[in-house]
């Protein structure tokens, strides 16, 4: 029973790691699209597509940046089971926190250039 209960404090502890970095991730996340919907606000694509549906799809979007945001617990959980890895180093999480963080922030960028098709617009 000993075994059973460290494999779940492992798990615990891993998600919990994470979900502590969440609201600052959230934060990074919907401060940029805030500031790109702000910015592109007045290109001709707001008047086709509808400010409403932009605002509905940046919710949506901030949603499935959450949903790859819990595949970094995923992927630690299943370092330690499928790798038998003891430990990730805090430094080492941190720096995939910081990576996948800017990575996601890139993406943000690149959605929101895409959705205002601001290269196209005329």
């Amino acid at each position: 029973m000993k075994v059973e209960e460290s494999k779940h404090s492992v798990a615990k502890d891993i998600i919990l790691w994470w979900e502590k970095k969440r609201p600052i991730y959230n934060a990074l996340i919907m401060t940029l699209s805030i500031f790109l919907i702000y910015s592109f606000w007045d290109y001709p694509m707001r008047k086709i597509i509808g400010g409403t549906q932009i605002i509905l799809e940046t919710l949506i979007f901030i949603f499935g940046a959450n949903v790859c945001y819990s595949f970094s617990w995923i992927l630690g959980i299943g370092n330690h089971y499928v790798f038998k890895a003891k430990s990730t180093s805090q430094t080492f999480k941190w720096i995939l926190f910081i990576l996948g963080t800017i990575l996601s922030l890139i993406w943000t960028n690149f959605h929101f250039v895409l959705k205002f098709d601001v290269l196209f617009a005329n």
